[in-house]
């Protein structure tokens, strides 16, 4: 865990430089006279606990309170330019980055941003309201990085969003996952997945939204996003391609919120003789093992929530109630569906948040164990293939 401590000493220094050049108006917060520079440090602490259904899972009997990440939230200005940064320690002294890149604000309504990027699509960054992830995610669309370059456009109307990729994040620091090669995923691959040698290179994004407010029926946006890229394969040495289309919508009415997306993806890989190139392999940094998906797919998904407001509660100010699900139809014939379902709620008592999540799943491999990485492909292979299971999970977290 000494990488904590890096974080902390980090943490310490950046204080002190701050404290001497800024006056303060927070704690945690610097600004200079005029307000044109500013330095700011956040971040959260979560932890966890899960019971899970099936009887190979170490959190069978209720498990315990697990350490899950330590977030920083580093963020500054000077003029025109900002930078955001937020590293990761996770359990299992796993290290990612959900971001860090410096912005250039161009006018009232364009900023440019390099560095390591959100990749915009569809619903953005987070596909769900529930702590636990959905199919979205786990296909490459939520919470989503890159090393390159956003151009975005916002007012009151419309929110444009483009952006180029050369390349994918590297592993070692991935949050969220994506397609990656067998020699890439070396700590968390596994020996059956050693001949899927793809990866993307040059991809481009654009995310088309346009906003609009009914007094009748509340804010509403509707969206359009596409992705492209080459699918360079390392072992032919020849380029395949990848693309994906999607619409969505994301409503608000009073303390309603409904989002929706269908995502359609396809991979077209040029795989070696032999390989099933209906099968794409997909991994993060190694909290979990590397998986296949299917090539390709629709994913849709529908998250409705509901805010309560609580008054009189010490410090719990909300309680936000969700239903998150995502169906998965791969394009495949013959092969099972996959789908999630999760009910929760978060408690927001600032500093603090709690997440209550119940989660009810067929064919997806973060339930009932991913022995042979096959959930999100045949659904046929694994032990709980086209299998409803469940778990329950509640996660703790500290803001600051």
């Amino acid at each position: 865990m000494r990488k904590t401590g890096y974080g902390i000493t980090f943490l310490f220094v950046m204080t002190t430089i701050s404290s001497q050049l800024y006056a303060k108006d927070d704690p945690l917060e610097w600004k200079s006279a005029d307000g044109d520079k500013s330095f700011k440090v956040g971040g959260l602490l979560r932890f966890n606990h899960r019971y899970e259904q099936w009887p190979e899972s170490d959190k069978r009997g209720g498990g315990k309170l697990d350490f899950d990440i330590f977030r920083l939230d580093l963020k500054g200005t000077y003029g025109d330019f900002y930078f955001n940064a937020s590293p990761i320690l996770q359990d299992k002294e796993m290290t990612s980055i959900e971001k860090a890149y410096i912005g250039y604000k161009i006018n009232s309504n364009q900023n440019l941003e390099a560095g390591l990027v959100y990749k915009p699509f569809a619903i953005y960054p987070y596909p769900q309201n529930g702590w636990t992830y959905h199919l979205p995610f786990f296909l490459g669309y939520g919470n989503n990085i890159a090393p390159g370059l956003n151009w975005s456009f916002n007012d009151s109307a419309w929110d444009i969003k483009l952006g180029y990729y050369p390349r994918m994040l590297d592993t070692k620091l991935r949050y969220s996952p994506e397609s990656a090669t067998y020699d890439e995923l070396s700590k968390n691959h596994l020996p059956f997945q050693a001949a899927y040698q793809n990866e993307k290179r040059n991809q481009l994004n654009t995310r088309v939204v346009h906003k609009f407010k009914t007094e009748i029926f509340g804010k509403h946006e509707v969206g359009f996003s596409g992705a492209v890229s080459q699918l360079y394969n390392t072992t032919t040495k020849k380029d395949g391609h990848y693309h994906a289309v999607s619409i969505h919508t994301d409503s608000h009415y009073q303390r309603w919120n409904l989002q929706s997306s269908i995502i359609h993806y396809e991979y077209d890989a040029k795989n070696p003789i032999g390989v099933d190139n209906d099968r794409t392999l997909m991994g993060a940094n190694g909290l979990t093992p590397a998986y296949f998906i299917a090539s390709e797919g629709t994913v849709y998904s529908m998250n409705l929530a509901y805010t309560l407001p609580i008054t009189e509660m010490g410090m719990l100010k909300a309680i936000r109630f969700y239903n998150d699900y995502s169906y998965l139809d791969k394009a495949r014939s013959g092969w099972n569906a996959s789908q999630m379902n999760t009910t929760g709620a978060m408690f927001i008592a600032k500093p603090f948040m709690v997440w209550a999540d119940y989660t009810w799943a067929k064919n997806a491999n973060i339930l009932g164990g991913a022995q042979n990485g096959t959930g999100l492909t045949s659904g046929q292979d694994a032990k709980y293939s086209n299998q409803w299971l469940y778990r329950v999970n509640l996660n703790l977290g500290f803001t600051f």
